[in-house]
């Protein structure tokens, strides 16, 4: 467990930035940054007492996110612009925050001279298909580049979805499990994991990731449609087909980054650069473990 740092997290104020400040300031100076007056403010009554401090600032202006790292020694750039649908019909606003702003927290990180920054990435990160998937591959190979010019240690980690991050689509149908729900497709399915298992996630890079790393963590899988079945009681589930640029298969580790991934534990390492001569196979939703029925229950409403 990092301990005696000071880290700044860019988008502090989203689930994973929560979470992560959570478990980080206990042992360590959290700085959270975001442009979210309304849970700054929330979070400063919830953390009385704990050594966390609060800037507002974009993640695209680089001389605040610079104040901002005054004095840090780790930095973990986790704001990003998410929503797949608005990142197809926005992508100008896509890419200026996901690709724009990681640049501008790139140089940022560089200037003040920090130890260490690890990006946030996701699984629709390997192969592609939509603008937020493509926003955040060129952001894992920006924080790649950026490792072999500079002193600062740049390291990126993937992973899937958090089941119960706030605003995603299972916490809106926890909320509403009357409602009428939609299903894309009936075999829809995607990697998931809590937020708490996200920011162990992070922190396992930043422990363990070196210099233009990828961190992809293992994960199980489940379908769209046996998450809504456990949440609503019902069997029959309308279908209106997939959104533009949705997959009905997640990829983690893609046809193309086989070559240089190395197999460690509960996770894959991609080392850019480094061939592996036994690469291990294709991890994806078709191929990936299964939550049982319990596991998955256990995951949407935990104890």
């Amino acid at each position: 467990m990092i301990k005696g740092s000071r880290i700044l997290i860019t988008g502090g104020t989203g689930s994973l930035g929560y979470e992560l400040t959570r478990q980080l300031c206990e042992h360590n100076e959290v700085v959270v940054y975001s442009r979210n007056e309304e849970r700054q403010y929330e979070m400063q009554q919830q953390f009385k007492n704990k050594a966390v401090e609060f800037r507002i600032g974009d993640v695209k202006d680089r001389y605040t996110l610079e104040m901002a790292f005054t004095g840090c020694d780790i930095g973990i750039h986790a704001a990003a612009m998410k929503d797949l649908i608005m990142c197809e019909e926005q992508p100008t606003q896509c890419y200026l925050n996901n690709v724009e702003g990681s640049r501008s927290f790139i140089k940022a990180a560089r200037n003040s001279s920090i130890k260490k920054a690890v990006g946030v990435s996701t699984d629709k990160a390997a192969n592609p298909s939509s603008v937020y998937g493509a926003s955040k591959y060129i952001m894992e190979k920006l924080f790649a580049e950026a490792d072999q010019y500079s002193k600062t240690v740049f390291c990126s980690v993937r992973f899937g979805n958090m089941i119960d991050s706030r605003g995603s689509l299972i916490t809106i149908w926890k909320e509403n499990p009357d409602q009428e729900i939609k299903l894309t497709h009936k075999e829809v399915c995607r990697f998931f994991f809590s937020v708490y298992d996200g920011a162990q996630t992070v922190i396992q890079a930043l422990e363990l990731a070196n210099g233009g790393d990828l961190l992809i963590k293992k994960m199980k899988k489940a379908k769209i449609l046996d998450i809504l079945k456990i949440i609503t009681k019902r069997e029959n589930i309308k279908v209106m087909g997939l959104f533009p640029g949705e997959k009905i298969y997640e990829d983690l580790v893609s046809e193309n980054e086989l070559s240089c991934c190395f197999e460690e534990d509960d996770y894959y390492r991609i080392r850019q650069g480094q061939i592996n001569p036994n690469p291990p196979a294709m991890f994806n939703t078709r191929n990936a473990e299964a939550f049982t029925e319990d596991e998955l229950t256990k995951l949407i409403y935990p104890e």
